[in-house]
């Protein structure tokens, strides 16, 4: 690419509040802020979250912000269509009178209308946190075969992979499995999910002062998810997990973070046994979630598994890992699963959850260990650091001078 300053469109399917744009899309959208061969970067999210969400300050030098808010509500498909199709016009016009350069787009969904963009302008462009997402919705049980959606997606996913300039995966799993199918491995790159480790990292004052908050004793053991339920992720399996939790930790205290219905969540959990008295739900904005996790010990991913979710790198595993928590997970999962089957960063446990109690067992013992959490932070520094999508973006962009 030719070494003057560029007009990045970044596109994001997640709304601006969703606190997954903030975790998934703002570290990205400050490091190509932070180029010199950036000029305006115009970041267009699709606002597709119903539910109440808090509010964001999206203070990221060089950012414009285009939402794309829905009508027609009270037919979803079609005001999913119609999304779609205001997304395309809008980036289209924004390519005619801003003068784009090149597309991003966060994940295959955001890439499908970024393809037809592409089609139509023949503006390049790159899809980041590529993810076989029509597979995921399959193998959960969300979507089926026949399904519209699914068929859609899929297609897409193809597409992106035949026509991006560049496919950024999140897993060297998911890299090695498209090589082997025969795509340009100068054209497939690895960026995990990647984690801000001067945002998120272990504060002993907000410890304190969240532990204070929630009437949680300091020296009681704390465990936190952070997330939504259902969909890719367990939802009653996961408060048996949670469960079982508190049966090997006799002080333990539960914190839950999550976009979901508060009501909804404590009474899945009353129905699972959970005690109401050491269970602390909350939805905070995503600038808090680092003194939360600072307030715990370990932590939770509970992913639904299936032999195609080595291609997921849960963004909250960076998370924890920034934070010095160990993690109770899913075996299968992303490419963390092989450091935690050797105990590195936390412990695994199979779909049939026969070895939960052994799983859970070594997460006593990490915690037992002096350093731990320097351990699982240096796990993060090598394999969730900024500084590796810096890397990156400068083989695909060259060396931006800064």
């Amino acid at each position: 690419m030719k070494n003057t300053q560029k007009n990045i469109l970044v596109i994001s399917y997640w709304s601006l509040r969703e606190p997954l744009t903030a975790a998934a899309v703002f570290p990205y959208l400050r490091l190509l802020s932070a180029r010199k061969d950036i000029k305006k970067i115009h970041l267009v999210t699709l606002e597709t979250t119903r539910d109440f969400l808090p509010e964001v300050d999206l203070n990221i030098e060089k950012v414009e912000h285009h939402a794309i808010n829905p009508r027609l509500q009270w037919w979803f498909k079609l005001s999913r269509i119609y999304l779609h199709i205001r997304a395309v016009l809008l980036m289209t016009h924004l390519i005619k009178k801003e003068k784009i350069d090149l597309m991003f787009a966060k994940a295959s969904m955001a890439g499908a209308i970024a393809h037809i963009v592409h089609r139509l302008t023949g503006t390049p462009y790159i899809v980041d946190s590529f993810e076989p997402h029509s597979i995921y919705m399959l193998e959960c049980g969300v979507w089926r075969s026949s399904d519209i959606r699914f068929k859609f997606a899929n297609h897409f996913e193809g597409s992106q992979l035949k026509h991006a300039q560049y496919v950024i995966t999140v897993t060297h799993n998911h890299r090695n499995d498209l090589i082997a199918e025969g795509s340009d491995p100068n054209r497939i790159k690895v960026i995990p999910s990647i984690t801000d480790l001067a945002v998120f990292k272990p504060d002993c004052s907000a410890r304190e002062q969240i532990r204070r908050q929630l009437g949680i004793p300091f020296n009681s053991t704390v465990g936190i998810y952070v997330g939504k339920f259902g969909g890719l992720y367990y939802e009653e399996e996961a408060y048996r997990i949670f469960g079982r939790a508190f049966e090997h930790f006799s002080d333990l205290h539960m914190i839950i973070l999550s976009p979901a219905d508060p009501t909804t969540i404590r009474s899945m959990a009353l129905q699972a046994g959970l005690p109401g008295d050491r269970l602390h739900v909350m939805m905070v904005p995503h600038v808090e979630v680092p003194d939360c996790l600072s307030a715990a010990d370990f932590a939770f991913s509970t992913i639904k598994p299936s032999p195609i979710k080595r291609y997921q790198c849960p963004i909250k595993n960076g998370e924890y890992w920034a934070n010095g928590l160990p993690i109770l997970m899913t075996d299968g999962i992303s490419d963390d699963y092989l450091l935690m089957r050797k105990g590195l960063g936390g412990s695994v446990f199979q779909p049939d959850m026969s070895d939960l109690d052994s799983a859970l067992v070594q997460i006593k013992h990490i915690l037992a260990r002096p350093e731990h959490k320097k351990e699982i932070i240096e796990l993060a520094l090598q394999y969730k650091s900024v500084e590796l999508a810096a890397k990156v973006y400068d083989e695909i962009l060259g060396p931006s001078g800064s």
